[in-house]
């Protein structure tokens, strides 16, 4: 999934990271509903791409019971206060994207709603290695039937 999403935008590097965590002959997997969590993070990196000045980060981390997604950029971040509301349906924090362009300031909530199905989180924060965003996935990489 994460190989489909990074060559998005041809101006912008996408470096996929190495931050795979996973036992000698362990196969990369988790459950979930594949369209779903490809929604979700091709949602995120779209975002990271239009708000990036000229990198936009992938990397991903395996460990025995969750499975974590960031994706990072250089572009100008989220100021701290918006962090949760972000998140709300039709909210947007500026207008690089407006109704007319194509934006309806849904891709962030469907992004959380996709997650909590998956008994997962989507948390924002400050990008440690590039500066601007990053934008975190995680959930559980089995999944309990409900």
């Amino acid at each position: 999934m994460i190989a489909e999403l990074a060559p998005l935008r041809a101006d912008v590097r996408v470096s996929r990271g190495e931050c795979l965590r996973a036992e000698e002959g362990e196969a990369a997997w988790v459950e979930g509903e594949p369209r779903y969590l490809h929604r979700a993070v091709q949602n995120l990196v779209s975002n990271a791409l239009r708000h990036a000045d000229n990198e936009v980060r992938i990397s991903y981390r395996l460990e025995a019971q969750q499975c974590r997604i960031d994706v990072d950029d250089d572009g100008p971040g989220v100021p701290e206060q918006a962090w949760e509301q972000i998140f709300t349906p039709f909210m947007r924090i500026d207008d690089s994207r407006t109704r007319a362009s194509g934006g309806h300031g849904l891709g962030l909530s469907i992004v959380r709603r996709i997650i909590h199905w998956h008994e997962g989180r989507a948390l924002i924060g400050h990008s440690v290695s590039l500066g601007g965003a990053c934008f975190s996935l995680s959930w559980p990489r089995t999944q309990v039937p409900r």
